[in-house]
């Protein structure tokens, strides 16, 4: 080294390397700790200077560099992308900001990097290295930069102006997802609206006619008080023998069941009435034990009877001789005739099953139709004739049990069957093929307190599913312990007659308005009722143990 006239050392070309010098507008690259740590600051600079730079510096620890002239004009001709790229981010190749996601930072090794990308680049890496130089880090490592002259986009009113952005798309979502929610409350208003408005024109229209037809029943009120007078009463049977009975205008004849009078025939038959003059005729003896149902065909002259011992048998009422016989293996409760084939007969048992018979083959059943589950007995059968157009095309069958109440309906070669869903248990039912109304009598239950007469109809859905449409029910007494028939009676109008246990009377009850119209004492318990039409009147005819009733509408 040699001191030239100025006083400053000059290195005479030995040492070719490039020389380090120290300015403070050289600061390309500041790492300063957190408070509390080392503070260690980095200086590097590759740029020359000339001579006469060097002498104008007031600092005099200056290193004089050996560079030439040439050397020094090129060094200060650097591009200016050198200087844009120093002001990128290598990372996103982004402006380095003072704030926000691009605020400068550097790690350990010195290296500068957007704080953003720096922490989602060590995130994703298994091994955490420096991305210029690879050598390890940590996030632990990151330090933010504060130099004296850092050309930097100042994005503060940026940054606020984005947050308030952010604030209001916040609050345009919000305001959207309660307009939504007012859309929807305005259309299901909308429909309540025009559900309401329908109904208020229904109930109008309904209170229209129910005006019209409360004129009606006032003006007909002297007819639906019914009134009753007893015309006969018929000893049958001496020994309490009697259960139910059947009849034929067309014969003028009422067939009962009976304990035989003969005492060489223990058994019980069917004692033969004239109905227009209530004269007993000839008794048939037929079964060994008591007579549950009879049920007479008017086409073929035919009496279907079951009883207890098991067996149901066809009797020709013209002749009085058993055409057809067969036992089953328990005891039969119920029966009736096929309304659409009259060589078909239902019998129903004790154990809940339905068999159908052809009486012109009894070796083996036709069908037999049981509910798995329910096997109480069956306590009445009726049969549904099928018309095209109705709910049941083909037919069907009604089985209505102590504990439960079934439609099987004739698809052909099968049937299907369907639950009613009433209460029961279930004393008795009729069926009226010509108004397709049923009467289903039952007993009071733990939920109902006293005995109800319930007279529906049946209907069917789109989903084929059969639906009980209750029309009126009759409510009764609060004790009912016989299994007593109700039945539906015609006179002048529609009624339905029921045996009412704790009152002992017979009461009737008008279809039409659903009010009862007349009472009957009875001093003994009412098995079974019927009504029928003769040349002689209309009657209501109850039947007990002993003897039958007659009873003639005014």
């Amino acid at each position: 080294m040699n001191v030239d006239e100025t006083g400053m050392e000059v290195d005479n070309g030995e040492n070719d390397e490039e020389t380090v010098v120290i300015t403070e507008d050289a600061v390309t690259n500041v790492n300063i700790e957190a408070p509390g740590t080392t503070s260690e600051i980095e200086i590097i600079s590759q740029t020359n200077f000339q001579q006469d730079d060097i002498n104008s510096t007031p600092n005099n620890n200056l290193v004089e560099s050996n560079a030439t002239p040439s050397d020094c004009a090129t060094t200060r001709s650097q591009p200016y992308e050198d200087d844009e790229e120093g002001t990128l981010c290598p990372i996103c190749l982004d402006n380095w900001t003072n704030s926000g996601e691009h605020r400068i930072c550097s790690l350990k090794c010195g290296h500068v990097f957007c704080h953003k990308c720096v922490t989602r680049w060590l995130d994703t890496q298994q091994h955490k290295s420096c991305p210029t130089c690879k050598k390890r880090a940590r996030k632990q490592e990151i330090r933010f930069i504060y130099a004296k002259k850092l050309i930097a986009v100042d994005n503060s009113e940026l940054e606020a102006l984005r947050h308030q952005l952010n604030l209001v798309i916040e609050e345009k979502h919000k305001i959207q997802l309660d307009l939504s929610k007012y859309i929807c409350r305005e259309g299901i208003y909308k429909q309540n609206i025009a559900h309401l408005q329908n109904k208020i024109e229904e109930l109008t229209s309904k209170e229209a006619n129910y005006r019209c037809s409360e004129i009606r029943l006032n003006e007909e009120t002297s007819n639906t008080h019914s009134k009753l007078y007893m015309e006969k009463s018929l000893e049958i049977c001496k020994q309490n023998g009697c259960r139910v009975f059947d009849s034929s205008t067309i014969l003028d004849l009422i067939m009962v069941s009976s304990k035989s009078p003969n005492s060489l025939f223990a058994g019980f038959g069917i004692r033969k009435i004239n109905m227009s003059q209530y004269k007993p005729l000839a008794f048939i003896p037929l079964h060994q034990q008591q007579i549950r149902d009879i049920s007479y065909c008017a086409v073929n002259n035919r009496l279907l009877t079951v009883s207890m011992d098991k067996t149901f048998k066809v009797t020709d009422l013209s002749s009085n001789k058993v055409l057809f016989a067969s036992s089953l293996t328990m005891p039969l409760w119920s029966c009736c005739w096929d309304k659409d084939n009259h060589n078909y007969l239902y019998v129903g048992t004790q154990a809940g099953t339905l068999v159908k018979y052809d009486v012109r083959s009894l070796g083996e059943p036709i069908s037999t139709l049981s509910i798995p589950g329910d096997m109480s007995p069956v306590v009445s059968i009726a049969s549904i004739s099928g018309a095209p157009g109705t709910e049941f095309p083909l037919g069907g069958v009604i089985s209505c049990k102590l504990n439960s109440l079934w439609v099987f309906e004739n698809e052909g070669n099968d049937y299907t069957q369907h639950s009613i869903s009433l209460n029961g248990p279930f004393v008795s039912m009729k069926y009226h093929n010509e108004t397709r109304q049923m009467l289903i009598s039952s007993r009071p239950n733990n939920l109902i307190s006293h005995s109800r007469h319930s007279l529906c109809n049946l209907s069917k859905d789109l989903e084929g599913t059969v639906n009980c449409n209750i029309i009126h029910t009759f409510s009764g007494g609060g004790m009912q312990k016989l299994l007593s028939k109700s039945c539906f009676v015609f006179d002048k109008q529609e009624y339905v007659a029921a045996y009412e246990e704790s009152n002992k009377c017979v009461f009737l009850w008008n279809i039409n308005t659903g009010q009862k119209t007349c009472s009957l004492p009875a001093r003994e318990a009412v098995l079974d009722l019927k009504g029928i039409k003769t040349c002689n009147g209309s009657f209501l005819i109850s039947l007990t143990e002993r003897k039958m009733e007659f009873f003639k509408f005014n």
